[in-house]
């Protein structure tokens, strides 16, 4: 067990603290993009939307000193869900 958390320790932690504030707003998000999806949305652009999605939440609403830790978690957990689903 490590003595200090993995970012990917960390953004969890975070992600599960928004959801706690803001009950439903991420599962909503979920949702709707899957609905996208399945409605026949373009899936090259959804992925296209959903980088940028997280590059704007890191560059505009991570504060500076926590951003290398948070870009290595979302680089880690992008890393594992691929693997996940055997890709």
């Amino acid at each position: 067990m490590p003595d200090r958390p993995s970012p990917l320790d960390s953004l969890i932690r975070e992600a599960n603290r928004t959801a706690a504030r803001k009950p439903g707003t991420l599962d909503l998000l979920a949702q709707m993009i899957q609905l996208a999806l399945k409605d026949g949305a373009d899936p090259y652009l959804v992925a296209g939307v959903l980088v940028e999605g997280a590059v704007t939440a890191l560059a505009g609403y991570i504060p500076p000193e926590r951003r290398s830790d948070a870009v290595l978690g979302l680089v880690e957990l992008f890393s594992e869900r691929l693997k996940a689903n055997d890709l």
